[in-house]
């Protein structure tokens, strides 16, 4: 239910819809952080000055005297917003290109609510405060569900090739031999996707070029296949491959695929945030590509 003003009295709570657009708007500027300390500290130039960024949001709490729960919860919402966002798509200027779909359907909403004739005392009865930011939260899943029929953002292949290749370390990696190469499994890329599913970044040196190609890998049901490969042409040219290929089966794969389900399972226990390269594939599947479900 709406709670605009519809004649001389005001709306003493915050409806969910306006709720919603007011965190979803405030949180686009998370981005342009490193962090998300940086983000909720960060001042900005106002007109009397430099004010804190974060009153942008705060502010909506003095709009309604006897909502004594909203600024609290206008904070919560937005680290919520944070653990699971950020983790699942991180913090470049795509992922924040993505949420951007999620903020102009929450905006649609809210404009939609308002063009609606309601009564505020019958529609104040039913708002649920306790609840506002579980919603808050409901809302962006069904939010995120909804990106791939809103014109889905492309990703174009030099996108992908760089966070493929962000953060590539082979300091803490096993060896084993591929078809006469060094096959090397970098262990603190190894992620868990599902009980089912591990994906894992490997490079395979080629002699003939002097130079590793980079494989991320999809494990199932015992099986691994390169879903993505991104070859090294020269010192400064890299060309992708997104032809799904299968990989011969000997004792040295098996060891490697073993090796990247248990450095996988590990990585989980440390609740650490996935790789980049699996941020790419998130949001390569939430914009309708359907990494996860196969394709």
């Amino acid at each position: 239910m709406a709670l605009f003003n519809l004649g001389s009295s005001a709306p003493q709570y915050m409806e969910q819809a306006s709720f919603d657009e007011a965190v979803y708007r405030f949180y686009r500027l998370r981005h342009q952080y490193e962090d998300f300390q940086s983000f909720w500290h960060a001042k900005t130039n106002g007109s009397n000055g430099e004010v804190r960024l974060v009153d942008s949001l705060l502010v909506n709490a003095s709009k309604y005297p006897k909502d004594e729960t909203l600024r609290s919860q206008l904070s919560e919402a937005c680290l919520e917003i944070e653990k699971y966002w950020n983790k699942k798509f991180g913090s470049s200027p795509e992922s924040l290109s993505i949420f951007g779909v999620i903020y102009s359907q929450s905006e649609e909403a809210m404009l939609k609510l308002q063009t609606q004739a309601v009564d505020i005392k019958q529609a104040e009865a039913h708002v649920n405060l306790a609840t506002r930011v579980e919603a808050c939260m409901r809302n962006l899943y069904r939010y995120e569900m909804q990106i791939q029929h809103k014109k889905p953002i492309r990703f174009d292949d030099q996108i992908k090739i760089h966070f493929y290749l962000d953060g590539l370390n082979e300091t803490l990696s096993s060896s084993y031999k591929y078809s006469g190469s060094v096959l090397k499994v970098l262990e603190q890329d190894s992620y868990i996707q599902s009980e089912d599913v591990t994906w894992g970044r490997w490079t395979l040196f080629r002699d003939s070029t002097g130079f590793s190609d980079v494989w991320i890998v999809k494990i199932q049901n015992g099986k691994a296949d390169v879903f993505s490969a991104v070859e090294k042409l020269n010192q400064d040219t890299f060309e992708l491959d997104e032809s799904i290929r299968g990989i011969h089966f000997d004792s040295e794969i098996f060891k490697a695929i073993d090796k990247t389900q248990v450095t996988a399972f590990d990585n989980s226990e440390f609740n650490l945030s996935p790789p980049a390269y699996f941020q790419m594939l998130a949001m390569l599947n939430a914009t309708g590509e359907k990494v996860f479900d196969g394709r």
